[in-house]
């Protein structure tokens, strides 16, 4: 039989979408101080064709002559890493005999294999080719990862040997570390509103010295604001000053934060509401929209100004702008400037 090459052509597509799809990957709350068990199969995962992250330099997980032992499905988990902790990641396969692979890293979470291009640790255990001298290995296998002064989201994966694709197993999760310390009162964060004029580019002056730190910043991760991620809350830990604004229909709000010390390290951030739906962080369940700017870690330096834009559809929206120190950063004088469209 014959096929028309226009259907061997959507086959093809098809099985090449398939193996570029994104792994499925289940989130799980770890316990400061305490141990989470997940209960699993390999069935439920996927196989990874692709396995050359694992060995790329930014990565380092396990060296390619040991591919095989990741050959088979595996299953993604994510939790968090808190500062300051660290975590013991153990599968137990329920067969003895069972040939099963772990290995885990740590990153901001935006990254997932096999589309992984760099992550700050990763740590792998397999089932040994040849015994050392005075250690043993069983059927389980365990790795650990530390976090010292940044949080990290970290993946796992559980994955068969040799192209094993099923077999159940239980996941331990335990987390040494990792309380929070006792929560601070929380002083009211200064606010001030300013005016935006269409075609004019306003400017504002003002100091962090005004502001206060916010001691949760939860609310920025949260996946009803996506304002940043947990891993860049470093860059708005110092004090905070906040800034009300409209932005009319159909219209676009640049915003500019210049300090005038050159070398100070400040974040900026923007976030929309609706109209009549005023609501300011760290009390802020959610929003229109949320952007943030700040100086990276990796890569060129972007220099000490941060720019932000919002933009509205068919209703008016309110703007609320905040300026923030980065690693604490208490003091320093800056330049807002508004700019709508």
């Amino acid at each position: 039989m014959k096929i028309p090459i226009e259907l061997l052509a959507l086959i093809i597509l098809f099985f090449t979408a398939g193996l570029k799809a994104q792994p499925s990957v289940e989130w799980i709350e770890s316990v400061p101080n305490g141990k989470v068990t997940v209960n699993g199969n390999l069935s439920e995962g996927d196989a990874l064709p692709d396995l050359s992250w694992a060995w790329s330099s930014q990565n380092a997980c396990f060296v390619s002559t040991q591919q095989h032992k990741f050959s088979g499905r595996h299953v993604l988990y994510q939790t968090q890493l808190p500062a300051r902790a660290e975590m013991t990641v153990r599968v137990i396969p329920d067969d003895p005999k069972a040939n099963f692979s772990l290995y885990a890293y740590s990153s901001n979470g935006e990254h997932i294999v096999p589309n992984l291009p760099r992550c700050v640790s990763c740590e792998a255990d397999y089932k040994w080719d040849y015994k050392y001298r005075g250690k043993t290995q069983d059927h389980t296998r365990s790795v650990s990862l530390r976090a010292v002064g940044n949080p990290y989201v970290v993946t796992i994966g559980v994955a068969g040997a040799d192209g094993l694709g099923s077999g159940s197993y239980t996941l331990e999760i335990l987390l040494e570390g990792g309380e929070t310390a006792p929560p601070s009162e929380q002083a009211e964060v200064p606010k001030f509103s300013i005016d935006s004029r269409k075609g004019e580019t306003l400017t504002y002056q003002g100091r962090l010295e005004d502001g206060v730190p916010i001691h949760d910043l939860s609310w920025a991760w949260s996946s009803q604001n996506a304002c940043f991620v947990s891993i860049r809350q470093s860059k708005f830990t110092g004090n905070h000053l906040l800034y009300l604004t409209n932005l009319p229909p159909h219209s676009e709000i640049e915003i500019g934060l210049r300090p005038e010390d050159g070398a100070a390290n400040m974040s900026l951030y923007a976030y929309s509401l609706g109209a009549g739906n005023l609501r300011f962080v760290p009390g802020l369940p959610s929003c229109i929209s949320c952007e943030a700017s700040f100086q990276p870690d990796l890569g060129q330096p972007t220099g000490p100004e941060r720019k932000v834009s919002l933009r509205s559809g068919i209703n008016p929206l309110q703007v609320v702008i905040g300026i923030a120190g980065a690693e604490g950063l208490s003091s320093g004088a800056y330049l807002l400037t508004v700019s709508l469209k």
